[in-house]
């Protein structure tokens, strides 16, 4: 059996009222796409896209507990953290394809007239969706109180999440040479130094 913890139906609601802003700003990415003539893929990103899904998926198993009182100290703090990683899933990502704009796409892949984005989230860290989808998991965890299935999920999507940028660092190497080689040097590939 699953280990629940209780949590407040605000933190609930809390979540599923920012996922919706969360897969608006997915849609608005997928109809900034323009053709894509002259494209490099890589379909084997689709084995990490599934890493990635499973971790999130495993979070998700089992029915939340919502028996907090929302006003307690618990609940207030529950609904807190989902706000606070909700809030930094979606600027992460909004930032992100937007910086991105038509290179933007879901499997590795670049384009004829690709270019290397390193404004915006991408100054910080390589690849920033990656990490907004991981405080987005972090999220659905603490929304549903599912934090033990958090043992088996991160690493999954972490594992997806190196075959993901292992297969977008060679592509983007094999295109941009020591333009890449330098921005991968001077910059991490999930984690924002802190100093």
């Amino acid at each position: 059996m699953l280990l629940r913890v209780p949590i407040s139906p605000v933190q609930l609601w809390a979540f599923w009222t920012l996922s919706l802003v969360f897969f608006l700003f997915l849609l608005r990415a997928f109809s900034r796409r323009t053709s894509e003539a002259g494209t490099k893929r890589n379909p084997r990103s689709r084995f990490g896209i599934l890493l990635q899904a499973i971790g999130i998926a495993i979070v998700g198993l089992g029915r939340p507990k919502p028996t907090l009182p929302p006003l307690g100290l618990p609940g207030l703090a529950g609904t807190t953290v989902v706000v606070l990683l909700m809030i930094g899933a979606i600027a992460l990502f909004a930032a992100s394809s937007s910086a991105l704009g038509r290179n933007w796409s879901i499997v590795a892949r670049t384009r004829a007239d690709h270019e290397l984005v390193r404004s915006g989230p991408y100054a910080k860290v390589r690849h920033p969706i990656y990490l907004g989808l991981l405080l987005y998991l972090l999220a659905l965890a603490a929304a549903l109180g599912h934090w033990l299935q958090l043992v088996l999920a991160v690493p999954l999507y972490l594992a997806g999440t190196r075959v993901r940028t292992r297969i977008e660092d060679r592509l983007l190497e094999q295109a941009f040479g020591d333009r890449f080689l330098e921005y991968r040097k001077s910059t991490p590939a999930l984690l924002p130094r802190l100093f």
